[in-house]
This record gives C-alpha cells, sequence and structure tokens, in this order.
C-alpha cells in the first residue's frame, strides 16, 4: 500500500496553505490575470472568443458562444476536446471561473434537442461508465437539451426479481428522494423501461475515494479529519431522519469536483428504526462490519459507529482492522482479538480508535449521545463543523483537472447497449412505486456553486461589463450566491439622481434606475433567478465584487433594457436587475429589498 510521493499526484492534487480558492479552485494570491483565447469547434467550423482575464466566467463563454455564432440550434454547453471529465463538469457550472483552461485550448459546442416532457433513456447520451456494484453499472452521461452531466445507475430488473431485492431498490430509491444534504447524493429522476431501472444522481467528477486511496496508501490524520468529519455529518443526517447505513466503505463515498465527498448507494440501508431500535438482517461490506452484526444477535445505529472508525482506521493505516485475505480469519479476528494500533497514529488517535471500534455496542463511543460524543472527543477538536458543513474548509486533495478519476476498471466496459437504443418507458405492478421526477433544480448548499437544471428554449443577453450571461425562461430559477461570512447582512442601495446629459435624446427606457451598491461581503456574487417576460426586476446579473467599496450600478427591467447601457460615471458600471421592491426616492437608502432571500 505504501506510496512514493510523486504517486499523490496520479489522480489528486494537494492542497496547500496561502493558495486561495478562485471560481473553484486555487490561484495563487496576488497572481496576474492573463488575457486568452478559447477555440470553439462549432461542428467543421472553430471560432475564437478572446477572454480579457480570469474572472469571466463559463457562463460567460456561453453567452458568447451563442452571440457570436447567431445560430437557429441552441449551444447549451461545451465539452473539452480532451474529454477532461472535471473541466467538461466545469463548463456546467456557469458560476465557475475560466481561469483552469489554458490558451488556446479547444472546446466544442454541445447544441441542445427538444425533448417530451416525460424522462426517458432517450433524454441522455451515454457517455461512459463509470462504476459498477452487484447488480448494477453506473453511467455518466449528458441530458441532451441543457447539456449538463449526471450520472445514471442502471439496474437489470430479472436480477433484481431473482435475488428478491425489490425491496431493496425501493428503499435506495426512497432514501435518495428524501435526501437533502451536501455530503449526500442528490436525485434527480427515477423511471424504468420494460428490462431494467434507471436513478438519475448527481455526477461525482472525483470518483470513488477507494479508488484515490489506494493510489495514496493512506492520509495524515489532519487530511483524514477532513473527511471523516463530512461522512460524519452525512451520517448523521440519516440517523436523524431515521436511516440506518450499514454500509459504508470507501467504495461509496464519492469526491465531487471540489474534493468534498458524497456518500451514495443506500441499497442495504434501513429506514424507520427508533433511536434505540433493532434490526437483524446480515448485510454490509467484510472488512467494516461490526462485531454485533456478525453475531446475529440485532443491531441498532451503532453499526454505523463502528464503520465510520473502521473506515477512519484504513485511512490512517492503508487497510481496514483486521484484514485478513480469508474472509472466515477476518471475522474471528473482529470478534476476538484486540485492535492493532500502530505508532505512528497519535496518542488521542489510538484512543479515538479504541472508543469508537469498541466491540461491545453498549460501550461504543456514541451509544449514549450519538454522534455528538463522537464530534465532542478530543482529536475531533480541530473540526469547525459550521465551517465544515458549509465547505468552507478546503479538502486535502482536490480531484486532477487533466487526468480520469475514475477506475479504469470501469471506463474501459463497454456501454450498454439497450441504453443507447433508449429503450421507451414501460412499468411493472411490482415497480409502480419506483418512478420519480425531482423539481428539476439542483440545490446547492449555501457556500456550492449553482448550475441550471433546464436551458431549453433560453435567450440569453450578456453584460459587457460583468461577463456574467443573462437568461429569459419562466421555468430557470438558480438560487442567489453568496459566498459565506458569519454575518448575514441586507444589501444596501441608495438611489442616485440621474446624470444624463441634457442633450443626449436617447430615450430613457421606463424604471431606468441608478443605485449606488455596498457590498455587504467581501464578494458577493449572483446567479440567474427565477423570472417571468414583462416582469421588471426579476434577473440577477453580477459577476462577484472585488472589495467593500461602494459601487455605482445601472438597474433595469428585464423587458425594458436597452441594448447599450446610458453612461452614468466615468468607467463602466455592472448592470443589475434585481427582484421587485418599493421605488426609494432619490438619496433614500433601501435596507431591505422584499423577495431577495439568498438562500432561496
Amino acid at each position: 500500500m505504501g506510496q512514493q510521493e510523486s504517486t499523490v499526484r496520479l489522480r489528486l492534487q494537494r492542497g496547500h496553505e496561502g493558495i486561495l480558492y478562485k471560481g473553484g479552485y486555487r490561484v495563487k494570491p496576488g497572481g496576474a490575470q492573463t488575457s486568452k483565447t478559447l477555440k470553439i469547434r462549432v461542428n467543421s467550423d472553430v471560432i475564437s472568443i478572446n477572454v480579457p482575464d480570469d474572472s469571466l466566467t463559463c457562463g460567460w463563454l456561453l453567452s458568447e458562444a451563442i452571440r457570436t455564432l447567431n445560430s437557429p440550434s441552441p449551444i447549451v454547453a461545451f465539452r473539452t476536446a480532451a474529454k477532461s471529465d472535471i473541466l467538461d463538469y466545469l463548463l456546467t457550472l456557469y458560476e465557475r471561473s475560466l481561469s483552469p483552461f489554458e490558451d488556446n485550448e479547444e472546446l466544442i459546442a454541445v447544441f441542445g434537442e427538444l425533448l417530451d416532457q416525460e424522462i426517458s433513456c432517450k433524454h441522455f447520451s451515454p457517455i461512459k461508465v463509470v462504476g459498477k456494484g452487484g447488480f448494477s453499472t453506473v453511467i455518466q452521461v449528458r441530458k441532451k437539451d441543457t447539456g449538463l452531466l449526471y450520472a445514471i445507475k442502471t439496474i437489470s430488473k430479472d436480477f433484481v426479481r431473482k435475488e428478491i431485492k425489490v425491496a431493496q431498490i425501493l428503499t435506495e430509491k426512497d432514501i435518495l428522494m428524501r435526501m437533502a444534504h451536501p455530503f449526500i447524493v442528490k436525485l434527480h429522476w427515477a423511471f424504468q423501461t420494460a428490462e431494467k431501472l434507471h436513478l438519475v444522481m448527481d455526477l461525482c467528477p472525483g470518483g470513488e475515494l477507494f479508488f484515490h486511496l489506494h493510489n495514496l496508501g493512506r492520509f495524515t490524520e489532519d487530511q483524514a479529519r477532513v473527511y471523516f468529519g463530512e461522512i460524519l455529518m452525512g451520517l448523521e443526517y440519516l440517523h436523524d431522519n431515521g436511516i440506518i447505513y450499514r454500509d459504508l466503505k470507501p467504495e461509496n463515498i464519492l469526491l465531487d469536483i471540489d474534493g468534498h465527498i458524497r456518500l451514495t448507494d443506500f441499497g442495504l440501508s434501513k429506514q424507520g428504526i427508533p433511536y434505540n431500535g433493532q434490526t437483524y438482517s446480515f448485510c454490509g461490506s467484510p472488512e467494516y462490519m461490526s462485531p454485533e452484526m456478525l453475531r446475529g444477535q440485532g443491531h441498532g445505529r451503532a453499526v454505523d459507529y463502528y464503520s465510520l472508525g473502521a473506515l477512519l482506521y484504513e485511512m490512517l493505516t492503508g487497510l481496514p482492522p483486521f484484514y485478513d485475505s480469508n474472509r472466515s480469519k477476518m471475522y474471528w479476528r473482529v470478534l476476538n482479538e484486540d485492535l492493532p494500533l500502530p505508532s505512528f497514529i497519535s496518542k488521542v488517535g489510538r484512543s479515538f480508535l479504541s472508543e469508537i471500534l469498541h466491540k461491545d455496542p453498549s460501550r461504543r463511543l456514541g451509544i449514549i449521545n450519538g454522534f455528538q460524543d463522537i464530534k465532542s472527543h478530543p482529536w475531533c477538536s480541530k473540526i469547525n463543523w459550521s465551517r465544515l458543513y458549509k465547505k468552507k474548509i478546503l479538502p486535502p486533495f482536490r480531484p486532477n483537472l487533466r487526468m480520469c478519476n475514475f477506475d479504469p476498471e470501469y471506463t474501459s466496459m463497454e456501454l450498454d447497449l439497450d441504453f443507447i437504443k433508449s429503450s421507451p418507458n414501460a412499468y411493472d405492478e411490482e415497480f409502480a412505486d419506483f418512478d420519480y421526477s425531482g423539481d428539476g433544480i439542483i440545490k446547492d448548499t449555501p457556500n456550492s456553486l449553482s448550475s441550471i437544471e433546464d436551458l431549453s428554449s433560453i435567450s440569453t443577453t450578456t453584460s459587457k461589463s460583468t461577463g456574467v450571461v443573462s437568461a429569459s425562461s419562466s421555468h430557470i430559477k438558480i438560487p442567489v450566491i453568496f459566498e459565506e461570512d458569519e454575518e448575514e447582512k441586507p444589501l444596501k442601495l441608495t438611489k442616485m439622481k440621474s446624470t444624463q446629459n441634457k442633450d443626449d435624446t436617447t430615450p430613457v427606457p421606463d424604471y431606468d434606475e441608478t443605485f449606488v451598491f455596498t457590498p455587504p461581503k467581501k464578494t458577493l456574487g449572483f446567479s440567474l433567478q427565477a423570472l417571468k417576460t414583462k416582469t421588471p426586476r426579476k434577473l440577477i446579473e453580477a459577476n462577484p465584487f472585488k472589495s467593500n467599496a461602494r459601487q455605482a450600478v445601472r438597474i433595469y427591467p428585464l423587458d425594458n433594457k436597452p441594448s447599450t447601457p446610458q453612461s452614468t460615471e466615468a468607467h463602466d458600471m455592472p448592470t443589475l436587475t434585481l427582484p421587485s421592491y418599493e421605488n426609494p426616492e432619490e438619496g433614500q437608502e433601501v435596507n431591505e429589498i422584499p423577495n431577495f432571500d439568498p438562500k432561496h
């Protein structure tokens, strides 16, 4: 398991102190912003788009390509010519910076297709296999109408019937459908054909933690602490909702684009268990099974505490506790041997592992006050749980931008021909409760960045000064995104007197107003908001502001926005279209704006 330092860069890139996030990726403080050109291949033609600086976003690039081409077929996304998983996914996150892309890098335009409303296989273009389980295959796909990337878990109905797994599959769908947590994968749709069941979920382009852990060998305690904390909070959320996970292992922990974890695969989970309740199924992965599970005398939530401890042990040592290639011997060791604790683990770390891996569940850490007992252990004292939940603590590693982060064992597999043939939907009575359609919106946590679920029939405009795409579509609904701060404060806008030249005969549109804007935080970003045509101030568009300095902005209603904004200052101003509010008098400060909620 031991690896040389150079191996670290196989799939993951180390984080460094003093390195800051910009557009979701780390850049050196004070680094110069340089102009570059991106080549966009559109069928047989290539167009060049100049990117003046790295503060511009993937949404700006999409907007510029649409404006430049003026094509009757809608461009909804891009993909890299080099087929980079991470960069392809990044291109679908419209607020992410273009900084990771190189000068003269070639991108390929993805055109949207009009589709039927009912979700089905024909809505997706399969790309490659990215995972495989006992009776399922996970395929990376692109949705044809929006260009967005997802992972589809496909399951054979015949296998499910033969192995009597119908209840297990429906349990997984039910749990995924209910969950909404930053460290648990999100289900978007579930549908079925005559032969297969399909679960459409978030794509986690960082791959499995298992793949990276075995490339790296083992983590330091500080590195493991971040992953441990994120996994714990995901498990805690499950327990709070009456769910015992029962299958925690590195293969079921995925990494998102920034290296944060997502729990997946809930087929073995048990729902509706009271806090001190017991269940008697024998399930799980052998390396992470608790002693009470092996004895078959009933188990409760403490099996998840044990599995969490076993996973931490593997992160710190490179192998699960009591590991043996002979499964019978491994079971015997779990039940009878003392826990081996290597000396390179700190004293407090050894104490923590011995308590959370106690063979007696009634004496195991967590049995009295649940995860609060685990959080309160001295080994966890360095974790700021609030910041960790908000994803403000950078993971020790992030997925490599230029390499595939999925196991070649999966990506070399042939795609499912039945899926490629776009089998029509079909329904079986025993799977009548399987189908599901979410609200079509990716709901991120306050510190994460959003993407648009449906870009069909989108019309766009571009703000030259901000470089952010604007859109008009009644079904687009994306939350306003704030860089996290310890204190939420309202926006403050002060209406200014008009500075239009008296000799200027250019008509001023209705609702044309200029305000001074004071950002309440060091960095404030906006994204697309739900809007309806001819409804003023329903679209929010702006690039992140760089400081707390007062900045002039011009506000237009969506239906009356001029193609060339009037000049109101010596410098170019950002253009904002804000939600409706009471029209203030000149000089009046607006401290609260109705319908402007950064949490929705």
